[in-house]
């Protein structure tokens, strides 16, 4: 090997040989003389009382030899301490290189001489009860990277745990002492963990946000390096650096300046379990300030501990978010969804989801990007967290795995969020309720030995999926701010970090919404429940200010207020939702008749189907809507109100395109289960007089969205993802034509329909079918079809024809 490859080693050679130049023999000295070294020493270990209580039970079983060479200590001494004590007691230098036969020494008493290392030995051989131990001695003046050396080469040091060498090592790293840092690289017992603690390294963000606690020596022991494995694998690092710095601004705030070392892992561990701890404080006032820093802290106390332990609390839902995302996507989940958002560019407005299925207006304050990333979070920890097991829980949890609906349910939520990726347009357009159901037959058959007659299972699944429909029209109402605090022990958490149990989850999952995550602090009580440890949680990752200031209620309103005032907001928001449905519907603007000559908007009218052709088709009487005025009873029970209560809203029908018994769910894709015709469909909705719906109908492919009229976010969604390979037609009171796409959505709100064609060749030859039409049927249709009248016009003849087409 080259000289200049063995650099380090030649310099452990050297601080060898100038280690032996200071060396000044061994003896056998009283424990009360001996000290150790300040834990803000690098390289010092912290005392730690599990260490000497394991040291003190293998002194129980194997004795204690302070005596044995290789259970020394070593000790630093000044020239002049060391004269004194050979006066004393009578020997020479030279005594002290007798190995075979230490010499004691003794010392006044008041000498103290400083350890580099066997804090931990010492202390148990004294719980042991012995009083003499076997020291070497190095004068005091020895090179500080020498004592390094010794105090890092005890051959019977309990091994460092793989957050303290990285601890120490990035110290050395940040002192630029490239010879130690690269020692303690060396620690690490495998090359795996050298390659996690490296790849922190290489990560700017968190190796900064790791770096402000170095000084706090206590926190770093739980660390282990598939821990970092895990941290990384979230791909949240700006997440995680949120969590880094909530750290380090709870343990600066109780150990402010360079008193960082007197955190130790015992008492890390201890303060987290409610023990006595820190006897490195042990002043009473400073203990006093420090016990009242402890209680000003907010929430949890935070550590690495912490950090890791929630940070399995997100493996789950982060493994659904990336979901949304391409396989290899660049940087974080953040940047990512950054890039997929497009509601800033798009003039849209992110609606608030105040339960599973209600959404409602954003306070204008928020931050859109913010609440949205936080709504899918949210979603993700409602629908993917996997709670611990609980022998104590007697109520049933679902065994059937719900993921695919869950991803569905996300990307339909990340899309009226305002976020869209290929990802996400693949996961809204699969058809889970039919996978699932044609799954779990095939499974049946399968496992019971049955023949799979595949027009059989259609036909069941298609049934499954309309007794599935019919179950969703009754949803869970919408609760309030839960309970933050108790004083009923019964129902007091069982955790401070990472999951909850099952029934925590079942009750806790139901809340976690933005309003009830970011509502109001409430006042104290004796147990925290399980809701406020996850809404910890979701602070130290997420952060509080920035929505916290939003939600809030005005902190001049006490805590029960707040409580009583969010449990019935509900019911009153209810209330005036069906109140003003009701209203709208006998509003008496909808019922004024237009003037003469004005449009109809209620009417089809004859029109040009595609936008390079054009026909001349003649007026339409003008006149008044043929509408009637309802009156509508409001006068409803409160017991029928709270029978009702949790029961959705009937859906509205969509006249034509379904019947009462099949009634598709808004704002999803359906298909025509009727076997009506194109011409009986149109008949059907226009007779109806609907002005509570808009229906996008694909006329070529039997399917259709219907949209309540306020629900303007879902629609302009769809209508923007249908535009990439579909036109649409529009009929209004001069003709069929293609609207701009930029006023698609004002067209779509005001004609009440929208009829949707292939761009890459609409169906001009098929016959028609049931629930299908081609371009010319359909144009044929609406020419001679009276919607008004309910007949078809009579052919005309072809002189008469072409006097009212207009030239091609």
């Amino acid at each position: 090997m080259a000289p200049a490859d063995n650099r380090l080693g030649h310099r452990a050679n050297k601080l060898a040989q100038k280690r032996l130049q200071y060396y000044r023999g061994h003896a056998v000295i009283q424990t009360r003389h001996l000290a150790f070294e300040s834990d803000a020493i690098l390289g010092s270990r912290p005392l730690d009382d599990s260490n000497i209580k394991r040291l003190l039970n293998v002194f129980k079983l194997e004795g204690c030899a302070s005596l044995d060479p290789e259970h020394g200590v070593v000790a630093t001494i000044s020239e002049e301490t060391l004269q004194r004590a050979f006066e004393q007691t009578g020997i020479a230098q030279a005594n002290l290189f007798d190995y075979g036969s230490a010499p004691n020494l003794e010392f006044a008493d008041t000498v103290r001489l400083v350890c580099a290392y066997g804090k931990h030995r010492i202390r148990a051989g004294e719980a042991f009860g012995e009083d003499r131990w076997l020291v070497e001695l190095y004068l005091s003046d020895i090179p500080s990277d020498a004592l390094a050396q010794l105090r890092e080469e005890s051959s019977y040091a309990q091994d460092f745990k793989d957050g303290e060498i990285y601890q120490i090592l990035r110290r050395y790293h940040l002192l630029g002492n490239t010879a130690q840092e690269q020692k303690w690289w060396a620690r690490f017992r495998t090359e795996d963990r050298r390659k996690q603690f490296g790849r922190l390294q290489q990560n700017r963000l968190l190796c900064e946000g790791f770096d402000n606690l170095l000084h706090y020596i206590g926190l770093w022991y739980p660390l282990k390096a598939y821990h970092i494995e895990w941290i990384l694998g979230l791909r949240c690092h700006e997440y995680i650096f949120h969590y880094l710095s909530e750290i380090h601004n709870t343990w600066s705030y109780l150990f402010p300046d360079d008193t960082g070392y007197m955190v130790d892992p015992s008492s890390v561990r201890l303060v987290e379990d409610q023990e006595i701890c820190f006897p490195c404080v042990q002043g009473d006032s400073e203990r006093a300030t420090l016990k009242n820093r402890l209680l000003n802290v907010p929430g949890r106390l935070l550590s690495i501990r912490t950090l890791v332990q929630d940070t399995l609390y997100l493996q789950r839902p982060a493994k659904i978010f990336r979901s949304l995302l391409p396989p290899r996507f660049k940087g974080t989940v953040r940047e990512a969804m950054l890039r997929c958002w497009y509601s800033q560019n798009m003039g849209m407005t992110c609606g608030l989801q105040a339960s599973e299925h209600v959404f409602k207006p954003l306070p204008s304050l928020a931050s859109p990007f913010i609440v949205s990333m936080t709504q899918l979070w949210l979603f993700s920890l409602r629908h993917s967290v996997k709670p611990h097991a609980d022998t104590t829980c007697h109520r049933r949890m679902a065994s059937w795995s719900t993921e695919t609906h869950s991803l569905n349910s996300m990307a339909t939520l990340a899309w009226k969020l305002g976020f869209s990726s290929a990802e996400i347009k693949a996961l809204r357009k699969e058809d889970i309720d039919s996978t699932d159901t044609d799954h779990m037959l095939r499974v049946f058959c399968v496992d019971g030995f049955y023949h799979i007659d595949e027009g059989k299972l259609r036909s069941m699944t298609h049934r499954l999926k309309e007794c599935w429909r019919n179950l969703k029209r009754i949803k869970e109402t919408q609760r309030g701010v839960p309970r933050f605090v108790t004083d009923d022990a019964r129902t007091m958490t069982r955790r401070r970090y990472n999951c909850p149990l099952e029934d925590e989850h079942q009750q806790d999952r139901s809340y976690l919404f933005l309003e009830n995550v970011f509502s109001a602090d409430q006042s104290c009580a004796l147990y925290l429940t399980s809701f406020v440890v996850t809404r910890e949680i979701i602070f130290a990752f997420f952060g509080k200010s920035s929505l916290y200031d939003v939600f809030a209620l005005p902190s001049s309103t006490s805590s029960e207020e707040r409580l009583h005032q969010c449990e019935t907001h509900t019911d009153i928001m209810q209330t005036e939702q069906q109140e003003d449905e009701a209203v709208n519907e006998r509003s008496p603007v909808e019922l004024l008749p237009h003037p003469p000559g004005t449009p109809n908007r209620d009417r089809m009218r004859s029109h040009s189907l595609l936008p390079d052709n054009s026909l001349n088709l003649p007026d339409e009487p003008s006149g008044p809507p043929s509408h009637t005025p309802v009156d509508i009873d409001f006068s409803l029970s409160n017991t029928f109100t709270d029978y009702m209560d949790g029961v959705e809203q009937d859906v509205p029908l969509a006249a034509g395109f379904e019947d009462h018994i099949s009634k598709a769910p808004l704002e999803k894709k359906a298909v025509v289960s009727l076997h009506r015709k194109v011409t009986d469909i149109l008949r059907l909705w226009y007779e109806s007089e609907n002005t509570t719906l808009v229906v996008l109908f694909l006329f070529e492919s039997r399917a259709y969205y219907k949209f309540l009229i306020q629900s303007e976010l879902g629609l302009r969604s769809t209508l923007r993802d249908l535009g990439r390979d579909h036109y649409f037609l529009i009929i209004d009171d001069y003709g069929i034509k293609a609207p701009d796409m930029k006023d698609i959505n004002e067209a779509a709100l005001r004609e009440h329909l929208v009829l949707v064609g292939r761009k890459c060749g609409p169906g001009q030859g098929f016959e028609e079918q049931d629930g299908q039409i081609s371009v010319d049927n359909l144009r044929d249709y609406v020419i001679k079809f009276d919607v008004r009248t309910g007949k078809r016009k009579a052919a005309e003849s072809p002189s008469m024809s072409a006097k009212r087409r207009a030239p091609m």
